[in-house]
């Protein structure tokens, strides 16, 4: 399954890349060492940086969920304007040759964030068994995070078995599509 995973992350290589980044960037803020530069590196954590597991609740949350919270929003925005201009638009190569290309382009580069959107799946359990089995936090900042965590806890194990790649291909395919 590692290769699946390894393929699927060189092929959404900038969504990869830049979840890398947004993960330095938050282990910066947090204080937390990197043990590993490179963010496409061919092993299991292709896309993410390796990093030392956060002792504290609240920065668990931050490194769990800040940089798959950048990538969603950004990908997202990206995806949805090339595929308005492309699809609803209509712009073809006939058109301009420059916007086809860059509207193709911002919908590749959103997609490829929208499938690193998630944890590695040791940073998803650490920032459970902070919150919740050893209950470090607040009662308010845990009932607050709960969705969150979940959403992270089970979006780590679909990215780590391809689905969330799989998923967002056939979203974009089926929106051109129908």
């Amino acid at each position: 399954m590692t290769g699946l995973y390894i393929a699927s992350k060189i092929l959404s290589f900038p969504g990869a890349y830049i979840r890398g980044f947004w993960e330095q960037f938050t282990c910066k803020l947090l204080g937390l060492p990197v043990e590993i530069p490179g963010y496409l590196r061919i092993d299991e954590a292709c896309g993410h940086v390796e990093h030392a597991l956060p002792k504290k609740g609240f920065a668990a949350y931050l490194i769990a969920t800040g940089p798959g919270f950048m990538n969603f929003n950004s990908g997202l925005f990206i995806l949805l304007a090339g595929f308005m201009n492309l699809r609803y638009m209509g712009i073809t190569v006939w058109d301009s040759v420059p916007l086809f290309i860059l509207y193709a382009l911002m919908v590749y580069v959103g997609a490829s964030l929208l499938c690193s959107a998630f944890p590695l799946v040791e940073d998803a359990m650490n920032l459970y068994d902070l919150l919740y089995r050893q209950k470090k936090g607040n009662i308010i900042g845990r009932i607050f995070a709960f969705i969150p965590t979940v959403i992270t806890y089970a979006g780590a194990y679909l990215e780590k078995y391809c689905i969330t790649f799989v998923l967002v291909a056939a979203g974009v395919t089926a929106g051109f599509l129908f």
